[in-house]
């Protein structure tokens, strides 16, 4: 604060020394108003960075609140494994991770996909981890951290109908399936119109596709691929000409950037670590293993 006090009072200084030096008025006018913006931006930052306490307020009520939609494997999804109830997944890491960082402990909210971000407005969750992109429509909503992981979109199928669609435009008058509220859902729509149909779960998504309530779903690739392995009756089809992804990131309520900040710290490192590689396969072969032991 002290900081940006001196450079207000040298701000000051320098247009009096203008004002001394030069003849011009002109000149001395524009000099106040420059100092004057530049005092006034000077005072903003302080008094934001003065009225921030988000990370400290983690750390003084010793946990970190996750938002999460536990129904996207391999990212997260509810473990039933040996009778109990746990949380699993590349993101269940992350938020781990985080917490373990900050030195909190770490609890779970578990929700449909489309309500996190109201959550996270309203104060219920500190931070969202739940395969969401940093999508320019999201960033006006929230702040993100740097990304963790960026895939494609991809189209999952009933495996009777694998050969049918190649191209996006071998969907068109077809019934398409998204959840509710993703980037999946908004570039169908963009695509398709009135032929998409919006469901709050991915279970949801998988039901209608088996049951012909729609022909195709489009998801993002990761759980695509997972929810072909944990049902033989359908298809995964790649390179169906979707736009890539930005890249799943950390979502954190606007004004609170000494909690991002940390957060992206966080991330960056995990990532650039190769833990986050690590922790993708780990838990796509998990996956896997809860898959064959049920079938057992």
């Amino acid at each position: 604060m002290m900081k940006k006090v001196f450079m207000v009072i040298s701000l000051l200084a320098l247009v009096f020394t203008l004002v001394a030096c030069s003849g011009s008025q002109e000149n001395a006018n524009k000099a106040i108003n420059e100092a004057a913006k530049n005092a006034k931006q000077e005072n903003t930052e302080a008094n934001k960075d003065a009225s921030d306490s988000s990370l400290e307020d983690i750390k003084a009520k010793g946990k970190i609140v996750l938002g999460t939609s536990a129904d996207f494997p391999p990212l997260e999804w509810v473990s039933y494994k040996d009778g109990g109830e746990s949380y699993k997944g590349l993101d269940i890491e992350i938020a781990k991770a985080i917490a373990d960082s900050l030195g909190v402990k770490l609890e779970i909210k578990n929700m449909a996909f489309e309500g996190l971000i109201t959550s996270l407005n309203a104060g219920d969750v500190d931070m969202i981890i739940a395969g969401m992109e940093a999508s320019d429509e999201r960033k006006k909503e929230v702040d993100f951290s740097a990304p963790y992981y960026s895939g494609g979109q991809s189209l999952v199928v009933r495996a009777e109908d694998k050969d049918k669609f190649k191209t996006l435009d071998d969907l068109k008058g077809h019934k398409i399936g998204t959840q509710l509220n993703t980037v999946q859902q908004t570039f169908a729509e963009e695509k398709f119109g009135s032929d998409v149909q919006g469901y709050d779960l991915n279970n949801v998504l998988i039901e209608q596709l088996k049951n012909k309530s729609v022909d195709a779903l489009f998801l993002s690739e990761l759980p695509a691929k997972e929810f072909v392995y944990l049902n033989k009756d359908l298809a995964f089809i790649e390179d169906i000409g979707a736009p890539k992804e930005k890249g799943f990131s950390v979502a954190i309520k606007k004004g609170n950037q000494t909690l991002l900040d940390e957060v992206t710290k966080i991330v960056s490192e995990l990532k650039d670590s190769g833990k986050v590689d690590t922790w993708l396969d780990e838990n796509i072969e998990l996956s896997h293993q809860e898959v064959e032991e049920g079938n057992k």
